[in-house]
């Protein structure tokens, strides 16, 4: 698993721009039942903004290395 996606936006699922967080930066909580991330609201909302389409079409490398610059994360194959 590369990345966790959240989406902000939109209205009933239409205009909704997903972000793609490495997944390296989550941390499990077990006090709170899910995972956390390190960033504020606002960091994430203004991190790099794909559609479905961008981030799954055959061209989602730019989105993938985006969002590894974005929140200054090594990828794991280098």
């Amino acid at each position: 698993i590369m990345f966790a996606v959240i989406g902000f936006g939109g209205f009933l699922g239409m205009g909704e721009k997903y972000h793609a967080i490495p997944w390296a930066t989550l941390d499990y909580d077990e006090d709170q039942g899910g995972y956390v991330v390190p960033f504020t609201k606002e960091q994430l909302q203004a991190a790099p903004a794909y559609s479905i389409e961008e981030l799954t079409g055959a061209d989602g490398e730019a989105a993938r290395d985006a969002s590894f610059q974005y929140y200054h994360v090594k990828p794991y194959w280098h």
